[in-house]
């Protein structure tokens, strides 16, 4: 339900590129691609999860053959760091999508600070629990505004801006 919310806010994600950090299942960057993003780069590490994610991949791609999907086994905040200090996939039309395991509360303010530190231009989505992850008052408290909300029970996904 919050990713239906999350993606009726766009319905079209045309000439959108979806950095889905911590990517688990994949679903997030899927949705996005069925809704006509450009391009999804899904990010996990986590070798389980990382081997469901390249079957998910595969089945997408039969589902819709042009997508451009691209997935990396490595650490979300060193390809985040990667990401941009190589300002590669920057534009305002790039979403970046943060959504660590609830607990890992530290990751959550890592993202942002490299996000933020750069130039980038695109936007920054983060989700949450607010019983088990980041609270929105600790990401305002760091320094980050929050200017757009979508609620499902607990969990939330919102966008952040510095």
């Amino acid at each position: 339900m919050l990713r239906r919310k999350f993606f009726d806010s766009y319905q079209n994600c045309e000439e959108m590129t979806f950095i889905d950090l911590f990517a688990g299942t994949g679903a997030m960057a899927f949705e996005a691609i069925s809704r006509g993003a450009d391009k999804a780069v899904l990010c996990e590490i986590n070798k389980q999860s990382y081997q469901v994610l390249v079957k998910n991949i595969q089945t997408v791609r039969k589902l819709v053959p042009n997508a451009s999907i691209e997935s990396q086994q490595i650490d979300a905040k060193k390809y985040l760091s990667y990401l941009i200090s190589t300002k590669q996939l920057f534009g305002e039309d790039v979403h970046i999508f943060i959504d660590p395991p609830y607990e890992l509360k530290s990751h959550y303010l890592a993202c942002l600070k490299t996000i933020f530190d750069s130039d980038f231009p695109g936007h920054v989505w983060l989700e949450s629990d607010r019983q088990k992850g980041i609270k929105i008052e600790e990401i305002e408290e760091a320094g980050y505004s929050v200017n757009k909300i979508f609620k499902q029970g607990t969990t939330f996904i919102c966008r952040v801006v510095k």
